[in-house]
């Protein structure tokens, strides 16, 4: 899929997709870094599909190292830690998220779901469009953990991720190619 991957794609188009195949053309445009096909589909998914309240999958597939997290889903109480700023974005308050997995995700635009629950859909919602490391002081935990800064969407995510945890992580296998730059990239920085 070539970069200008917009092109060959309109809203009509869109339309015309289930949700799954949406989101898997998402996923293929964010595995190739298709930013603005990436971008339509953020748009169509957010002005016209709203998922259901499901049940919460316990259960996520082992990922390797070049596998990248492109979801990124916290228990949060209703805007605990989150600051407001202009043009729809928001701090997401303080979490202990490796560094690695911020940077790469980024690249490869990730998102970030905050629920109530794990069982509800999330309340709050966005693609990552950077990040700062912070006090983790909003639940009294020491140390420093992520602030994402998030660009807000309407769409409304699934909880996503295994474990009894405070997060789940939606991961996403890269191709070999784009696998070997990314080890590649890992080796040369360390």
């Amino acid at each position: 899929m070539p970069k200008n991957s917009s092109l060959s794609w309109t809203t009509e188009k869109l339309k015309a997709l289930d949700l799954k195949q949406l989101q898997s053309l998402r996923g293929n445009a964010v595995r190739l870094g298709a930013g603005d096909l990436i971008q339509l589909c953020d748009d169509e998914l957010q002005t016209r599909r709203v998922p259901k309240a499901s049940r919460v999958g316990r259960t996520q597939p082992e990922h390797s190292e070049t596998d990248v997290v492109t979801g990124y889903h916290f228990v949060c109480g209703r805007g605990l830690g989150v600051i407001e700023i202009e043009g729809g974005r928001f701090w997401s308050g303080s979490w202990v998220v490796a560094d690695d997995n911020v940077r790469n995700s980024i690249k490869y635009g990730a998102y970030l779901a905050l629920h109530e629950k794990k069982s509800d859909v999330s309340y709050r919602q966005g693609r990552i469009i950077d990040y700062r490391r912070s006090p983790r002081d909003m639940v009294s935990k020491t140390g420093d953990g992520i602030e994402f800064l998030v660009q807000g969407t309407r769409e409304p995510y699934n909880w996503v991720g295994a474990g009894a945890g405070e997060k789940g992580y939606q991961w996403m296998q890269l191709s070999t190619r784009a696998g070997n730059r990314l080890a590649q990239a890992k080796a040369s920085s360390a």
